[in-house]
């Protein structure tokens, strides 16, 4: 028997024995098998806890299935408590399928799949999972079987496809591994079967992953390339568009390659944020979007001598996804314990209470230590590096002064329409912040002021909340003044960077009913004055038409700044928020000895240049 004949025996015989009752059908699992097995009778966006999916709001779980609602390059739902590990074994992967719309007979290229050994730039799970490379693997649209690369002497598979289940298997000895792909119908009989001998060992190392792509399905290169680089980067060849949307069920994983992270787990709590304030609690979970037959509340417990104690209910907002509470007379003296329950639905149909657990902490009396960022990008995500630096500072408060999320975080580019897709678009990114620095916010209270590019601006000049110029984009819209995504969506940003804020000094909105959150935060004997440096001001261009404005700055030479730019009307922080600062400036409460002003942009620039 030649080599080639010996490799697609084994990977026959490796699949043959994982697919027998001692495989996937045995009564008896080891720790490593996992089954999606999701519930029935539920819709919604989020999938569960140990999935990610890219990007968020193309998929859903319907009915027990994962569905790609929109077409797009690289759609993919990355698995975040298993992964692939580089030690000699076997792994076997399947999963069942089919067309959304089986009446589609002509699918644009593309492939449904899956996709092994992820791997992104920072060793860490979270990069994998939003932006990582890997081996594809599974059924062209033109109906062939691929791994890594297409054959073009497969036979293919006449369409539509429907209940189709690929299987994916693999054994590595040493450092090289034999993968083989098979595709059977509902009743069990083989359509197609594609093998390889040729994949080293390392692209099958790493996370795994369910994928619905539109686009053409490149090669998998010998060497393993740079994460990013364009070719292989999620950023690249990921925009809408097209009719490959499929689903998929029954999603299953086992062998001696696969190590278990239950762990790695991400929701249904995703993160919390806090502040204390002259003895009052605010403090916000922030959760996924949940489906209209999921629960809609979110407790929160205390620890005490007797064990846990329910202290408040708060219901989930239905576009921003928080829930936050509010407790009067805490005890600030003493470090306490809390924790978040929220009941997600099981398969079953019964609900199994979930915790996110932190500690509110006593206020500092000696020294407060407060960690600032600014400027929260993804090109380093997680962020684990300096993470872990702020950690071992131990800080006791914490300040991220603006651009919490940039538009292009997580890649996939943004969705503005409709608004319910534009705020799952906008929350994906924010989850990224969370996910980041989750640790560090459960334990200390924490203040984040949206900028403009949270709210999906290049700059901005909120000019009391009105609407941008109708007509224009771009440049052109920001320097007309006003908000250029409608006043929900601001609302949404607001309420989950800001709803854990103390109560804002005068709560009533500005026009298009945006909200405001500008407000004093009295902690550890320092007064902190949150303000709107973007919110009320006036924007150039429309009181300074003969200086030409673009971005900001002056383009007419002749323009003089020293004579001409003092607009007697112009507005930079409005009555409103002066009058809180004065009020705030002369409140010197017996345990304030030292006041700060918060803000997202500084009031000076040096600068003599555009």
């Amino acid at each position: 028997m030649n080599q080639h004949k010996i490799v697609l025996a084994l990977a026959a015989m490796v699949t043959a024995t994982l697919l027998s009752p001692a495989g996937f059908g045995r009564s008896v699992v080891g720790p490593e098998y996992f089954h999606s097995n999701l519930p029935t009778g539920l819709t919604r966006i989020w999938i569960g806890p140990e999935y990610w999916a890219n990007p968020l709001q193309d998929w859903q779980i319907n009915d027990g299935r994962i569905e790609c609602v929109q077409s797009g390059g690289d759609r993919n739902v990355y698995l975040l408590t298993r992964s692939v590990n580089d030690r000699p074994g076997y792994l076997t992967m399947s999963v069942t399928l089919g067309q959304l719309n089986p009446s589609v007979k002509k699918l644009d290229e593309g492939f449904v799949g899956f996709k092994v050994g992820i791997q992104g730039q920072f060793d860490d799970y979270r990069d994998s999972a939003v932006r990582g490379a890997g081996l594809r693997a599974g059924l062209h649209t033109d109906g062939r079987l691929f791994i890594g690369k297409i054959d073009p002497s497969i036979p293919a598979i006449p369409g539509p496809f429907d209940d189709i289940t690929l299987t994916l298997s693999a054994s590595q000895t040493g450092q090289a591994c034999t993968l083989s792909l098979t595709a059977t119908d509902a009743a069990g009989k083989m359509l197609s079967q594609v093998s390889r001998n040729d994949v080293a060992f390392d692209w099958l190392t790493g996370g795994v992953a369910l994928v619905c792509s539109r686009g053409k399905v490149k090669d998998t290169p010998g060497k393993r390339p740079a994460i990013d680089d364009g070719n292989w980067g999620m950023r690249a060849g990921t925009g809408r568009g097209g009719n490959v949307n499929f689903w998929f069920k029954d999603w299953r994983i086992d062998g001696s390659k696969v190590d278990v992270h239950p762990e790695r787990a991400f929701g249904p709590i995703l993160f919390s944020q806090y502040t204390l304030s002259d003895n009052i609690l605010k403090l916000t979970a922030q959760m996924p979007p949940m489906g209209d037959s999921d629960a809609q509340a979110v407790a929160l417990e205390k620890k005490g001598w007797l064990g846990w104690k329910k202290i408040g209910t708060a219901k989930i907002d239905p576009l921003a996804c928080t829930a936050t509470f509010k407790v009067e007379n805490w005890n600030s003296k003493k470090n306490t314990p809390y924790r978040l329950v929220y009941p997600l639905c099981q398969t079953d149909g019964t609900n199994k209470d979930y915790y996110f657990e932190g500690t509110i902490r006593k206020e500092p009396t000696k020294e407060l230590v407060v960690a600032a960022f600014t400027g929260n990008n993804d090109l380093g995500f997680p962020n684990s590096d300096f993470v872990s630096k702020v950690t071992a500072h131990n800080p006791d408060m914490l300040f991220f002064s603006g651009d919490q999320i940039y538009e292009g975080v997580g890649g996939y580019g943004i969705q503005v329409h409709p608004i319910k897709m534009a705020c799952t678009d906008y929350l994906r990114k924010w989850y990224l912040y969370g996910w980041a620095y989750r640790d560090l916010l459960k334990d200390r209270p924490a203040i984040a002021i949206p900028d403009d590019h949270d709210v999906y601006h290049g700059n901005i000049w909120g000019a009391g909340g009105k609407a941008t110029a109708k007509g224009v984009s771009g440049g052109e819209a920001q320097d007309s003044g006003g908000f250029k995504m409608p006043a929900a969506f601001v609302n949404v940003v607001q309420r989950t960077q800001t709803s854990h804020f103390p109560d804002p000094y005068n709560p009533a909105p500005v026009l298009q009913d945006i909200g405001v959150y500008y407000c004093n935060v009295n902690y550890a004997g320092v007064s902190f004055a949150v303000i709107e440096d973007r919110k009320f001001k006036s924007a150039p261009a429309p009181i300074l038409p003969e200086a030409k404005i673009y971005n900001g700055w002056p383009q007419n030479p002749d323009f003089d700044a020293k004579s001409d730019a003092d607009v007697p009307d112009a507005v930079l922080l409005g009555s409103r928020q002066l009058e809180f600062l004065n009020d705030w400036a002369g409140d010197w409460a017996e345990e304030v000895w030292m006041k700060t002003l918060l803000s997202q942009t500084i009031f000076a620039n040096v600068a003599t240049l555009p």
